[in-house]
């Protein structure tokens, strides 16, 4: 039987499928996942939901979080710290299925979700930049190139031109 939670307007079984989707209905909206075995977990999803606009869903365990992040794509991984001191291998766990989300580290146990969502919306503002920048280096790099093939074509093309026509 698989569990469905609901955090805000989103909806998700743990597992539901093979396939990594995005819970919104394949949408290109940003998503967060919050693992946490804090009580505090829904009020700082709801919190990081309101004060980000990203739908947020809630994990209550290494497991669960694995399995979310196995079926549905999220662009950032909030991950509360006494989680990973309860287990030293849960961070690895995480990591490696955490695909390109970005993980962001809380602390439920001594910070209030308003600092929950403020460090939150710094980790994603600046991922946001980097993903700017590097596209934007990647765009120049590819006008380089092509500029540079084209320079060559037009070259090419003027000897060619230059040439005495071959006899027939």
């Amino acid at each position: 039987r698989a569990e469905t939670r609901t955090v805000g307007l989103i909806s998700a079984a743990p597992g539901a499928s093979g396939n990594v989707s995005r819970a919104n209905g394949g949408r290109e909206e940003a998503m967060i996942l919050l693992v946490t075995t804090s009580s505090r977990a829904q009020e700082c999803a709801a919190a990081l939901q309101q004060g980000t606009r990203q739908p947020t869903q809630v994990a209550n365990s290494v497991p669960r979080a694995v399995a979310r992040l196995q079926s549905t794509e999220y662009d950032a991984l909030a991950i509360d710290q006494s989680l990973l001191e309860a287990d030293s291998r849960a961070l690895d766990t995480l990591l490696n299925h955490a695909g390109t989300a970005l993980p962001i580290y809380v602390n439920l146990a001594l910070h209030h979700c308003d600092r929950v969502v403020r460090e939150a919306q710094v980790a994603l503002r600046r991922a946001e930049k980097e993903k700017q920048w590097a596209m934007g280096l990647a765009e120049r790099v590819l006008r380089n190139q092509l500029r540079a093939e084209v320079t060559g074509i037009l070259l090419t093309s003027e000897l060619a031109l230059r040439q005495p026509a071959i006899p027939a």
